[in-house]
Formats: structure tokens, sequence, C-alpha cells
């Protein structure tokens, strides 16, 4: 027993340094994005609206749930290959002293610039052809959505403090855990509710 609760302790203190290493990672990555858009629209202080900043961050925001929902259903639950098997050692650890191992979005820093990377390209392309000044607020949005994910994910698999409002968002994520099909959106269901609300109506 002993050596069990050793085991997951040293996972747990393993899994927050790769958890740290990936938020450092995100917000160098999620920077530098915004510093190249603000490079290549020429930015000028003077014309800065806040507007397109708030605006942006909604639709980063919005963009990253879509981006987690659409990743989590269709690449880790659909099919097989590396990603399903993987976010299956994630399912099949829950409660075992390797858990920790598996609750991170990646062990690897270069697996989140590729994220970061593969989402910026069409944001970029956006803001170049139609000049809509969002692509800022959307890189400071979804760089603070991954992190926010990847902390509050940690703290629904190993016990971390959660606010009020943050725990109906545990049993929403631990009911997916449970067999329950969907609830893909693990603390912010909105795409959950756009494609299944009709499901949980039915009780599913």
């Amino acid at each position: 027993m002993t050596d069990q609760i050793d085991a997951r302790s040293a996972e747990i203190a393993r899994a927050r340094r790769v958890k740290r290493v990936n938020a450092i990672t995100a917000l160098a990555i999620g920077s530098i994005l915004a510093a190249l858009v603000l490079k290549l629209v020429h930015f000028d202080v003077r014309e800065f609206d806040p507007l397109h900043l708030v605006a942006g961050f909604l639709a980063g925001v919005l963009y990253a749930n879509a981006f987690e929902y659409v990743l989590h259903r269709f690449f880790l639950h659909w099919g097989e290959g590396f990603l399903m098997q993987r976010h299956g050692l994630h399912h099949d650890t829950a409660g075992a002293p390797e858990e920790p191992r598996y609750v991170n979005f990646a062990t690897s820093p270069w697996v989140v610039v590729l994220v970061f990377v593969l989402n910026a390209l069409p944001v970029l392309a956006l803001e170049l052809f139609l000049h809509i000044g969002l692509a800022v607020g959307i890189f400071v949005g979804f760089t603070l959505y991954f992190i926010a994910y990847e902390e509050i994910h940690w703290r629904f698999h190993l016990d971390g403090w959660l606010p009020g409002w943050l725990r109906t968002a545990r049993n929403h994520h631990m009911l997916h855990h449970g067999g329950f099909d969907g609830r893909y959106n693990v603390f912010l269901p909105i795409f959950d509710w756009i494609f299944q609300r009709s499901a949980w109506k039915q009780g599913s």
C-alpha cells in the first residue's frame, strides 16, 4: 500500500512539472503569435480598439472550445490509432497510481507548439485577408483557455480545490468517464450543449 502511495506521489510530481512546462509553452507561443500579428498588421496604438480585443478574446475561447470538442470526439474517441490508444490510457488508469501520467494534455511541449501553430494558420489567414482585427484577442483567448483546460482537468482528476461552479462541471466530466456517451468538453460544455442537449433531455 505504501509503495502505491509513493508511486502515485512520484507520478503527481512528474505530471505537475509537465503541466507547468505546458503552461509556460502555451504562454510563450501564444505571445509570439500575438506579436507576429501586431507586426504583420503594422499595429498603431492610436488606432487600438478595445472592443476588437474583447470580441477576439470571446472568439478565441469559442474557437478553443470547438477545437477541444472536435479533437476529443472525433480523434480521441473514434476510430483507431495512436491518439485514441493514448487517450484510452487516460480512461483506463483512473484511480490507479499511474493516473497522473495521463492527465496532462501532452507530455511534450512540442505537442503544445504544434497544436498552437496548426490552429494559428486559419486565424492568421483570416486576419491577413480580411483585416478584421480579432487575431490578437483570439490568440489570447485560445492561450488562456488551453491553460485553464489543463489546470481544471488536472484538478478534476487529482482532487484539487475547485470553486463551486466548477463542481458541476466536474460531475459533467466524470459522467464522460463513467461511460456516458458524449460530454467531450471538459469544463465549459458549449459544444456539448449545442450537439447533445436533446440526448441529455432523454437522460443519456
